[in-house]
C-alpha cells in the first residue's frame, strides 16, 4: 500500500482560501478544458464551448522542447512544460500560465520538485494541480503560481495527473494502488489495491472511480472510500500499458493495443458486462449522440443508438484519433501532422493547421501513444479560443480578437 512520506504547505493559514480546492468555480463549470482529454470522464468532450473555426492565430510562445495538454479555463491557459532548449542535457520540467488573450505570463514559470520526465497538469476547485512520475503530486494556485501544498508517495511511476472531483484528487501510482487525496490539503482519505501496474489514468464520475489497464483489467471503486464496486480481470495475463479509460454512452470504453486483437470494448457503467466491441488503434471520442472511432486512419462518426456510421475521415498516412469534441466541431490529430477540424454534423473539413513537419514516408506511424513521452498530448479550448501545443515545444493561441 502506498504511503505519502512528505506533506508541505506553502503560505500562512490566515492566507489560505477554505474553498480552494472544495468546489468548482464558476469559470470551470463550463466552456473550459479541466485537463488530459477535456475533464474527469476523458471523453474529449468540453461542454458549453464557444471556439469555431476559421481560428485566427494570436500569439505563438517558444517554451524550450515539449508543452503537455494544457488547461484552459477563462481568460487563463496552464501546462507543463520541458523549458530545456536541448543544451542542458536533461529535463526542465516548469509549471507555466499565460494569459489567454496575449500570451503573456501571468507569473514567473515554476520548476517542479523531482524534475524529471512525465509530468502534466489538472485543474479543478479552483487550484492547479501537477505530477511527476517519482509521484510528487503538488496543488497551486492559479492566480499567483504558488504552491499551496505537495505530497510526495513512497514509490511511484506516474504519466498522468490527477482527476478533481467533488473536494478529491484521484490517482494511482503506477505501483498498484489507487489513492483519493483531499484537493484542498493534500491530505490521504483512502487508497486501495489494484490488479495491475501501469501508467494508466484514473477516470471519475458519479458512478465511481474507474481504472483500467488496457483489455487486461479494470476495476470500478467507490468514490468515497476505495472499495471495489465491480472488476474484471483476464486470467494469467498481465503487461498491460496506459490507454486510457472513457466514459461515455453510459459505458466505461477501455482500449487493447495487442498488435491482434487492436479495438476498444464498452462495459455497462450499471452491470460490468460487455457491451459492444469494435476494431479501433485509438482512444474514442464522445459528442451529443456520438461516439468517434479511428482505427488505421479512418475515424467513424457512430450513432451511439445504431452504431451505424454518419460519415468517415480518412488519413492520408492511416493514423489520427480525436482529440476534442466542442460546439459542434470535432478536433482531428491527423498523424500527418495536421490538426484538422471537422464540422461534426457533415465531417467537413471547417479548418486544419500544420502542428509539426509531415513524417517521413519509411516512418512507423502510431495513431496514439498517449503513454509514451514527457508528457500526455493533447489541445484545449475556453471562451472562444483554441490552444494548441505544436513542433519544438511551441504553445499557440488561436482565436476570432
Amino acid at each position: 500500500m502506498t504511503a505519502v512520506t512528505m506533506l508541505t504547505f506553502t503560505g500562512s493559514p490566515q492566507a489560505a482560501t477554505p474553498l480552494l480546492g472544495r468546489t468548482a468555480t464558476a469559470a470551470e463549470r463550463t466552456d473550459a478544458t479541466l485537463g488530459y482529454r477535456a475533464d474527469g470522464r476523458a471523453d474529449s468532450r468540453v461542454f458549453g464551448a464557444t471556439a469555431a473555426p476559421p481560428f485566427k492565430k494570436l500569439w505563438s510562445r517558444d517554451f524550450g522542447t515539449v508543452v503537455s495538454a494544457p488547461v484552459a479555463v477563462g481568460d487563463k491557459v496552464y501546462a507543463v512544460v520541458n523549458a530545456d532548449d536541448g543544451t542542458e542535457g536533461g529535463p526542465r520540467m516548469m509549471l507555466i500560465g499565460v494569459n489567454a488573450a496575449t500570451g503573456k505570463d501571468l507569473w514567473p514559470a515554476v520548476r517542479l520538485e523531482q524534475n524529471e520526465t512525465e509530468a502534466g497538469v489538472s485543474y479543478g476547485g479552483g487550484l492547479l494541480y501537477t505530477q511527476t512520475s517519482r509521484g510528487t503530486i503538488a496543488a497551486w494556485n492559479p492566480a499567483t503560481g504558488r504552491r499551496k501544498w505537495s505530497v510526495t508517495l513512497d514509490t511511484a511511476s506516474m504519466q498522468y495527473p490527477p482527476v478533481w472531483y467533488d473536494g478529491s484528487l484521484y490517482l494511482q501510482d503506477g505501483r498498484g494502488t489507487a489513492l483519493a487525496l483531499r484537493a484542498d490539503t493534500g491530505a490521504r482519505v483512502w487508497s486501495a489495491p489494484l490488479s495491475e501496474y501501469s501508467w494508466a489514468p484514473t477516470v471519475v464520475d458519479a458512478s465511481g472511480v474507474w481504472i483500467g489497464f488496457d483489455g487486461i483489467a479494470w476495476h470500478h471503486l467507490n468514490l468515497k472510500t476505495g472499495a471495489e464496486l465491480r472488476r474484471f480481470e483476464v486470467p494469467n495475463v498481465s503487461g498491460a500499458y496506459g490507454n486510457p479509460v472513457v466514459l461515455g454512452a453510459g459505458a466505461a470504453w477501455m482500449r487493447s493495443s495487442d498488435t491482434d486483437d487492436e479495438s476498444v470494448t464498452a462495459y455497462s457503467q450499471k452491470t460490468g458486462k460487455v457491451l459492444r466491441k469494435l476494431s479501433a488503434d485509438a482512444t474514442p471520442a464522445f459528442g451529443p449522440g456520438r461516439v468517434y472511432v479511428a482505427y488505421r486512419g479512418k475515424v467513424k462518426a457512430l450513432s451511439t443508438s445504431t452504431y451505424k456510421a454518419a460519415w468517415t475521415y480518412s488519413s492520408s498516412v492511416k493514423a489520427a484519433t480525436v482529440r476534442m469534441v466542442a460546439h459542434g466541431f470535432v478536433y482531428v490529430d491527423d498523424a500527418d501532422g495536421r490538426l484538422v477540424v471537422l464540422n461534426e454534423k457533415t465531417g467537413k473539413v471547417a479548418w486544419s493547421y500544420r502542428r509539426f513537419p509531415a513524417p517521413h514516408p519509411m516512418s512507423n506511424i502510431l495513431a496514439e501513444e498517449d503513454w509514451r513521452g514527457f508528457t500526455v498530448p493533447g489541445i484545449a479550448t475556453a471562451k472562444g479560443r483554441l490552444f494548441v501545443p505544436a513542433a519544438d515545444g511551441t504553445l499557440i493561441g488561436f482565436g476570432k480578437d
